[in-house]
């Protein structure tokens, strides 16, 4: 079920402002501090999300989301031999 909760301005910069009554409900100003935002075909979606480091840059993300358009297969061993991969592209 889709439910509009509230609406916010964005900013001349892009920003915008998580409102209250969502912090509270995902407890933002508590257990977690970041939001994700994600793109369903043309909707997007923001979700609470821990504070993580991500193991692949914004560089690398994007250059896996080519390669999964790609024709033929690549397998890696382990994480850093698909890291070491995506440098050498």
């Amino acid at each position: 079920m889709t439910r509009l909760i509230t609406t916010t301005p964005v900013g001349k910069n892009g920003q915008t402002v998580v409102p209250v009554e969502i912090r509270k409900l995902f407890r933002l100003h508590t257990k977690f501090s970041r939001v994700g935002w994600f793109i369903h075909d043309s909707r997007i979606e923001v979700a609470p999300m821990e504070e993580k480091m991500a193991d692949y840059s914004v560089e690398e993300l994007q250059k896996l989301k080519k390669l999964a358009r790609a024709k033929g297969v690549k397998a890696f061993k382990n994480p850093q031999a698909a890291k070491d991969y995506l440098n050498s592209l």
